[in-house]
This record gives C-alpha cells, structure tokens and sequence, in this order.
C-alpha cells in the first residue's frame, strides 16, 4: 500500500503546561505518513483519485494554531483524531515536535510524541 509522507509542517503556537508557555509563540513541526490505497492515482493520475497533502497540511496548522493544549499528547491527539475522520480506511503515523522546549535541562532540540492511528496499526 503507497504511503503518503508529508515533513516538517510547521507553525507557531502558544502551547505548554505551564503559563509562561503560552504566554509566548513557540515553533512546533508535525510529521504525518498516511498508508492509503492510492492504487487508482497511479494510474489516473488525477488529484481526485489520491488524498490530497494540502488539505492533511491545513488540517494540521489548523488545529495547531487554533485552539491552546497544555499537552503534546492531547494536541496530536486531537489531530491524529481529525486526519482519521476526514481520511478513512488509512493508517496514519504522527509525530508532533516542540522546538527548543523552554526550561528543559541539557537544552533538548525539541520534545515529541509519537501517535499511531488504528492503535497497533
């Protein structure tokens, strides 16, 4: 089954566990693969025969810059949720990353969560 690759979505956002986070924008990438039967646009090769990566992508900066999360988990959970609604019968594999996360010792590039739709899938 193809898979759909869409990397480094990103956007600026006030999401954190604590106020200070929010009170500011921090950067945040979004990494989404999406196993789907695209058999059909190979062929075709028409736009309407595949998932088109603009509408993953606006969903994804659209969630992400809506509304705040104070958690990753349940920011890429609430995306993972609405790729899988609009998207049916595919896997998807996410991974949600906040950039140069504040306070965090050993100044980590970024934090990440990892969400995989079916669970186990």
């Amino acid at each position: 089954m193809p898979t759909l690759v869409l990397s480094q979505i990103s956007f600026e956002a006030r999401h954190g566990a604590i106020p200070a986070e929010r009170r500011s924008l921090r950067r945040f990438e979004v990494d989404v693969e999406i196993d789907a039967p695209l058999e059909t646009a190979q062929s075709t090769d028409r736009l309407t025969d595949t998932i088109d990566y603009r509408q993953v992508a606006e969903i994804i900066v659209g969630i992400g810059t809506g509304e705040t999360h104070h958690l990753l988990e349940a920011l890429a959970r609430h995306m993972i949720d609405a790729l899988a609604a609009r998207f049916a019968g595919v896997t998807l594999r996410l991974e949600l990353r906040k950039l140069n996360p504040p306070d965090c010792p050993g100044q980590p590039a970024y934090a990440a969560v990892r969400m995989v739709y079916p669970a186990g899938g």
